[in-house]
């Protein structure tokens, strides 16, 4: 009994990250039911974050953090910005080239941890981390001030720089490549 109570206390990180996944489908159902209240939206925004900032601190409390739990979080993370952003800017509340310039950070990021690094858990970037907290705090204000309102009409307006943001942060990353690269031909 004691080894099986251990056991599930290690998943429940994985269970918060993975509640993000479940979110985002809530998520998807709401916006396309017409159910885009701030209520209903930004209690779903509020959940994940709340639940991306507490899952690694349960992990490392309870000793479990492990590679696959890192990549659940990431992907999760990813899963759920991606679908509530891809929603907004389907209804105009943000550009389109949002939502896509995180897919594409989203898989340099997979591609360098995996391939280039040769990493079995994510490799994180300065630009990156603070692009997680970006795109969180996109998802959070479009569904609890939304456009016509000023905060979700301003998103739209600083959008041009938001993006010049993301290119950075993949630049950032394509920069290491290159000293990745020159540090292995000198050793």
């Amino acid at each position: 009994f004691r080894g099986r109570r251990g056991a599930e206390r290690a998943q429940a990180a994985n269970l918060l990250s993975a509640s993000r996944l479940a979110l985002a489908a809530v998520w998807l159902a709401a916006f396309l039911s017409g159910e885009r209240r701030p209520e209903i939206l930004g209690s779903i925004a509020l959940s994940c974050a709340v639940s991306d900032f507490v899952d690694g601190r349960v992990a490392h409390r309870m000793r479990s953090a492990n590679g696959f739990g890192r990549w659940l979080d990431s992907l999760a993370d990813v899963v759920f910005l991606l679908t509530a952003l891809t929603c907004e800017a389907w209804a105009r509340a943000i550009p389109a080239y949002i939502p896509a310039l995180i897919a594409t950070s989203f898989a340099q990021y997979a591609i360098d941890s995996v391939v280039i690094s040769g990493s079995s858990i994510p490799v994180k970037s300065r630009l990156g981390h603070w692009g997680g907290v970006i795109n969180y705090a996109l998802v959070i204000i479009l569904a609890l001030a939304p456009a016509p309102r000023w905060p979700g009409r301003l998103l739209r307006e600083v959008s041009p720089l938001i993006a010049i943001f993301y290119l950075a942060a993949i630049f950032e990353r394509a920069l290491n490549y290159g000293q990745a690269r020159a540090i292995n031909r000198s050793a």
